[in-house]
Formats: structure tokens, C-alpha cells, sequence
């Protein structure tokens, strides 16, 4: 590898982010070990929590950038089905395919978050996506080529919540970097619904309120999380009081060229089309 200036700086970076001595990264029989271990917790469990992954310094810096570029998110407010679809007509109103729940956040678009900031230079690090493919198990994995949906800061405070969803995509990868003063849990229903198996009656219940099967995910600051929620439900309970809660969403795909709606961008960004900064021509490339 050429020692370019370009590459001396975001590897200096990078040492002083991540903790490379607990996830040693760079490091090919460590980093074999490291994978192998979390892709057999991924595999049976949907989940690897990452704690430490950035050091205190690091997340320090990229709290201090996410409040910095937080102005220029936008804050949506939603309900939909756990489905994140519209209600379904012509079932029992308590069918959990009828049953609306909220969500609300501020999203600060991938356009938003510079070239300099900590969390696009990890984003960005060659060594966490061939990481995250070892752990996913996949032979590819590729930047999101959606410029404002690639990577994301959700911003949440006070009255801000996530209503309990499945997710769309097959694994969510985010990173915590700062949790709010009351409320703001992770809570996950794990493997409720299965490809063949849609559970309502378990689904149901949870959304009646019960707390069998129900854990609070510890999410830190600095923890790296992957998650598979299409089949475990989940949500953020709502934000009861401040600081606000800043988890960074970094999107991978293992397909190139994956793109969002249109109709997913105007809600999550209030538009549809990427501001012309330099950043983002890099934004979904290899």
C-alpha cells in the first residue's frame, strides 16, 4: 500500500477512533478470529454488540460533529404498521397488520456529515466493511449508493420515540454515540416472526405490552451494533429527557447500486435530491 498523505491521515484517524487492541482490525489471523466469533453470534442470535469499539476520545469528537450538523437533519414524524406499511382494510382492528404505532426522529442525511467528520472517515474505513462481510457471511458487501440514506445520525430528543417495527433489510449496522438522560432504550423482541411463520399472536402481544421475550439491549456509547431486524421486533422507547440520543446508521448493501424510494427519502429528509457537495460523489463508491 502506497504511504499516500491522504491515507497517512484517515489511518491516524481511525487509530485514535477505533480501539484497535480490543478489535484488532487490521490484523488478518486476529481480525479471522474476531469475525468468526461474532458470525456464529450473528447466526444464532441476529445480534453482535461491539462495546468499546470507539474509544471515549472518539466518541467525544463525533457527539461534538452530530450536535454541529444536527441543524441541518430534518424531523419527521410518522405512524405506520410494525410492517412500516400503511394499515391493512378488512381485518380485526387489534390484528397487528391494523394497528398504527409512532415514530419520531430528526435525520441527519449522509450530505450533511463532511469528509472530515469521525463518523464518515469510519463509514468510510476499507477494514469495517471487509469486517462486517466476514461477520454477515456474504461474498460482497458495498457502500449504500443512496447520497443521503448511505450514512445517517439519528437525532432524538425529548418526546421522540421509535414505535416497535420489523425491519426491511436484512441487517442494520449503527453505532451509539451518545444515549439520552431518561428513556431512549433499545428493546427487541428477538425472532418473533419467522419467513413462513408471521407470529400475530405473539406480535399482539407485544404490543399489548408484555414483556415476555422482551429485552433492553445495553447500547453504550461507542458500542457497534449489527443487527438483523426483519425478524426480531424492536423499537427506542421515547425520549423522556435530554442530552438528545445520537446513534450513527451506517448503511451497507450486498448489492452495488442499492438505492431508496423517493418516497422514503422526502419522509426521512423532507426531499428527494443530495446537495452539491464534494463528499458525496464518494458517497457509495468502493
Amino acid at each position: 500500500m502506497h504511504d499516500h498523505p491522504a491515507n497517512r491521515e484517515v489511518t491516524v484517524l481511525i487509530t485514535e477512533i477505533v480501539d484497535l487492541d480490543r478489535y484488532p482490525l487490521y490484523r488478518d489471523q486476529s481480525l479471522a478470529g474476531l469475525a468468526g466469533d461474532c458470525a456464529e453470534a450473528f447466526a444464532a442470535d441476529g445480534v453482535v454488540a461491539l462495546p468499546g469499539f470507539v474509544r471515549p476520545e472518539g466518541v467525544a469528537r463525533m457527539a461534538e460533529e452530530c450536535d454541529a450538523a444536527a441543524p441541518d437533519g430534518h424531523h419527521s414524524e410518522v405512524t405506520n404498521t410494525v410492517y412500516l406499511g400503511l394499515p391493512h382494510e378488512g381485518v380485526d382492528p387489534e390484528d397487528p397488520r391494523a394497528r398504527t404505532v409512532r415514530s419520531s426522529l430528526r435525520a441527519v442525511a449522509a450530505d450533511c456529515i463532511p469528509q472530515t467528520h469521525a463518523l464518515r472517515q469510519l463509514y468510510e474505513w476499507a477494514p469495517l466493511r471487509e469486517f462486517l462481510r466476514h461477520v454477515l457471511g456474504v461474498n460482497e458487501l458495498h457502500a449504500y449508493a443512496d447520497p443521503l440514506g448511505a450514512l445517517n445520525i439519528a437525532d432524538m430528543t425529548v418526546e421522540d420515540e421509535l414505535g416497535w417495527h420489523f425491519d426491511q433489510t436484512d441487517f442494520v449496522t449503527s453505532l451509539s454515540i451518545r444515549t439520552a438522560g431518561v428513556g431512549g432504550h433499545f428493546e427487541v423482541a428477538a425472532g418473533l416472526r419467522t419467513a413462513t411463520d408471521e407470529n400475530l399472536t405473539a406480535v399482539r402481544s407485544v404490543l399489548d405490552g408484555a414483556t415476555d421475550g422482551v429485552v433492553q439491549l445495553r447500547f453504550d456509547p461507542g458500542t457497534l451494533l449489527i443487527f438483523a431486524g426483519r425478524w426480531s421486533m424492536h423499537r427506542v422507547t421515547p425520549i423522556e429527557a435530554g442530552p438528545s440520543r445520537l446513534v450513527g446508521l451506517l448503511a451497507f448493501d450486498t448489492k452495488p447500486g442499492t438505492d431508496s424510494s423517493e418516497l422514503l427519502k422526502l419522509v426521512r429528509y423532507g426531499r428527494t435530491a443530495a446537495r452539491d457537495v464534494p463528499w458525496v460523489a464518494a458517497t457509495g463508491g468502493e
